[in-house]
């Protein structure tokens, strides 16, 4: 009873520095988790790599409850987001190939991504500069993707233009909000896929899974804290 009174007690201000610890901790322990999610994918170690993709991305949906945004609306589309991108790894982790489930997955994940940025105030110019970043983007990687694509997986040709144009739309909605974190946040999840289909249609790239992983977590992670900004 003590307790209850003291918890009741509390300002709204201390409940909400007190939840802020709670989303503080849980980002650290996201963070953590993928760091040995990282680890686990470098010594090829599997069933560590299962358990921590999986936990990186529940970490990150627990952090993006547990904080306080700038807007629940948003809030919710993010946590939505971020459930249909831990589908989509559980598919790409898998040792059968589902690849195409896994990028319908991811692009479902984009939409939702793009639907939480526009609840939130637009602005036209910053949209046209990510837009320009994210077509440069797009000029640098995806020819040799498609080149390797149309000699071996002729049939992702479609469904990867489909996602690299929605993808590059999500990156240029996150500039529109005027947040210089969620433009990063969008811009190393869109390099990390980049690098992903790279490492696997064009040539593979030394330590590729892990470079591929780096920046799709910390995209991740920074696109839940612009649910702050």
């Amino acid at each position: 009873m003590p307790a209850e009174r003291r918890q009741s007690g509390l300002s709204p201000l201390e409940k909400e520095v007190d939840l802020n610890a709670l989303a503080a901790a849980l980002l650290v322990a996201s963070i953590a988790i993928a760091v040995a999610d990282w680890v686990a994918v470098a010594l090829a170690n599997r069933p560590v790599e299962y358990a921590t993709k999986v936990g990186v991305m529940l970490g990150l949906i627990a952090f993006a409850v547990a904080l306080h945004p700038a807007s629940s609306a948003q809030r919710i589309l993010f946590v939505i987001a971020l459930g249909l991108g831990l589908v989509s790894d559980v598919f790409l982790m898998l040792p059968r190939d589902l690849f195409l489930p896994g990028l319908v997955a991811a692009l479902v994940e984009h939409v939702f991504y793009i639907a939480g940025f526009r609840v939130r105030d637009f602005d036209l110019v910053w949209f046209a500069g990510a837009a320009l970043v994210a077509v440069l983007s797009v000029i640098a990687f995806l020819p040799p993707i498609l080149r390797a694509l149309r000699r071996s997986h002729d049939s992702l040709i479609l469904p990867v233009i489909v996602y690299v144009a929605i993808f590059a739309f999500m990156v240029a909605s996150a500039g529109g909000t005027r947040s210089l974190v969620a433009a990063a946040g969008a811009l190393l999840f869109f390099y990390s896929d980049a690098i992903l289909a790279w490492n696997r249609f064009v040539r593979p790239i030394r330590y590729g899974r892990v470079v591929n992983l780096v920046p799709y977590h910390l995209g991740q992670a920074v696109l839940v804290l612009s649910l702050l900004a």
